[in-house]
């Protein structure tokens, strides 16, 4: 889910900002003062931008699938966990300790490039990201052994916490490139950055166990692959900054771009920069804590057995115990993820629509596609969730050689809780249209307690089991929040979203009653005139056509 909720904002970014391109490339109109032979600046259209984001998403889910299954075969479930560990507080500590400085960049870059301040406003992100990156690094050289307890819980891997600051740095690097080039609407670039990152890393990885590497030469493998996929972006950069940083001579802006570099002071930037980067330094930290802390409990708190007390080894035994339980509940949502990754694709394109229409004052279209959308992702991910029920005895017995039995109980949990992410993310484009974005990270916060609370009291009692349930239930806190918040705010929750919502559920029960009350429910909306028109529309015109 962090890496989902990252790839939400980037896409809802890329597609806003192309919305209003035509179907081929834009070109910006030439620059002042600039030669007209020069080399024009030019961005992508939504068109482009949204052909390639359905293809990379396709293709990136697809080798995240095989490079998760073949971490689960080629590792044990310690290194496995160990390695959810390391992913995960890659994830959450890099947007934290920058305090939300390279985030303003998709938002605020246009803004300065058609001032014709977009060199010093990248500067001064670059050298704050710079300064951040600098004390964070050396907080993990000075406190090694504090850091590799909080990760791992094993105090004495100083090479291992090393190779982590290395992997944050590559982290750090790849997100201000795509960062960047995202805002200057290089959707292409950024694509190819995801794809070489995902391929890269996937290739070198596997070559890297295949050949008995360790655990720490892996998570250098990652920061190599972190840097390799940069290049691309440093190359676009490069490339088109000359042309970038130019001011428009369009009449809209003709004021604005005879500002110079030095009107805009440092403290004028930070005053401008500050509450939004704010917010989503806060969004980030409570998203991110409450995606990590089923995983931290787990690790931290999982109960030992009797003799493990005795024996006077506990601590030793709790970090085996912990990793390896960490591991199994990798392998059980490695599918469910791939779900909440196209969840998060259809909200970010979901996103300028509902933008459009409530600027249009068409409330009414906004609640309907928020109703439609509600209703493809809880009947798709229910059918999909039961038939990776059904194939998953011969998933986790075949590919992963039935080494993973704790992942295989509990991939339904994970694909209930996973699919109730998505709905979520559905309802909150609702919020953020409205303009009510609090109400969201405030649901976060409350399941975060929900999910600690209830950690606290299931794990000690039923192990690995208990984590999973506790985290299905916070998922449901966090999504009745969200629906309370989007009926204070003008949307009305029917028994339809009721029931869409409660589907999910179905998967506990039994995948084939799933399929059937999925299929009973479209039928139903299929037969109503209103959502039939609606379907017909999004439907391709060839084969719109015979339905008309």
């Amino acid at each position: 889910m962090i890496a989902c909720i990252f790839r939400l904002r980037l896409y809802f970014f890329i597609i806003h900002a192309c919305m209003s391109s035509a179907a081929e490339p834009q070109q910006i109109v030439p620059m002042i003062g600039a030669n007209r032979t020069s080399r024009e600046f030019r961005v992508d259209s939504l068109a482009v931008g949204m052909l390639v984001m359905l293809a990379m998403t396709v293709v990136g889910r697809g080798i995240g699938f095989v490079r998760g299954m073949a971490f689960c075969r080629l590792m044990d479930d310690t290194d496995v966990g160990r390695w959810s560990m390391a992913f995960g507080f890659i994830t959450l500590i890099t947007p934290v300790m920058l305090f939300g400085i390279p985030g303003v960049l998709p938002k605020f870059t246009e803004h300065f490039r058609l001032k014709g301040q977009l060199q010093p406003f990248v500067r001064r992100i670059a050298i704050g990201t710079l300064v951040c990156t600098g004390v964070f690094v050396a907080a993990m050289a000075l406190l090694p052994e504090w850091f590799g307890w909080v990760i791992f819980l094993q105090s004495q891997s100083a090479s291992l916490v090393y190779a982590m600051a290395a992997a944050v740095v590559g982290m750090i690097v790849y997100n201000f490139a795509s960062d960047l080039n995202a805002s200057l609407r290089q959707v292409r670039v950024v694509s190819m950055m995801q794809f070489v990152h995902g391929v890269g890393f996937t290739v070198l990885s596997l070559a890297w166990l295949v050949n008995g590497g360790g655990f720490t030469g892996l998570i250098l493998v990652f920061a190599v692959a972190c840097l390799l996929a940069t290049l691309p972006g440093v190359w676009s950069l490069a490339k088109n900054w000359k042309a970038a940083t130019g001011v428009s001579e369009t009449p809209e802006i003709a004021g604005i771009a005879n500002e110079t570099d030095d009107k805009i002071s440092l403290g004028r930037m930070v005053r401008r920069l500050a509450p939004y980067a704010a917010a989503l330094w806060m969004t980030n930290l409570i998203g991110n804590l409450f995606e990590l802390s089923d995983r931290y409990m787990i690790l931290h708190f999982l109960p030992l057995p009797p003799d493990a007390l005795a024996s006077g080894s506990a601590d030793s035994i709790r970090e085996t115990m912990g990793q390896a339980a960490v591991g199994q509940y990798h392998s059980g949502r490695i599918v469910p993820m791939m779900l909440l990754s196209v969840g998060t694709m259809i909200a970010g394109v979901l996103m300028p629509y509902l933008s459009a229409d409530w600027e249009a004052k068409k409330l009414d279209s906004v609640r309907a596609r928020i109703g439609d959308a509600l209703l493809a992702v809880s009947l798709v991910f229910t059918v999909g969730g039961a038939f990776a029920i059904l194939i998953g005895p011969w998933m986790f017995d075949v590919l992963l050689q039935g080494r993973y039995s704790d992942g295989l109980n509990l991939m339904p949990l994970a694909l209930c809780f996973c699919t109730w992410s998505a709905l979520v993310m559905v309802g909150q484009c609702y919020l953020l249209t409205a303009e009510k974005g609090r109400a969201v990270a405030l649901a976060m916060f409350v399941g975060l307690i929900a999910n600690l609370v209830l950690n606290a009291i299931l794990l000690p009692r039923f192990g690995l089991m208990g984590a999973v349930v506790a985290t299905l239930l916070a998922h449901g806190v966090v999504m009745v929040c969200v629906w309370s918040a989007m009926v204070f705010f003008g949307y009305p929750i029917g028994s339809k979203t009721v029931m869409l919502s409660l589907l999910p559920f179905t998967l506990l029960a039994s995948p084939w009653v799933a399929i059937l009350l999925a299929c009973a429910i479209g039928w139903s909306q299929w037969k109503k005139p209103a959502s039939r028109e609606r379907l017909i529309e999004l439907m391709p015109s060839r084969i719109r056509g015979r339905f008309s």
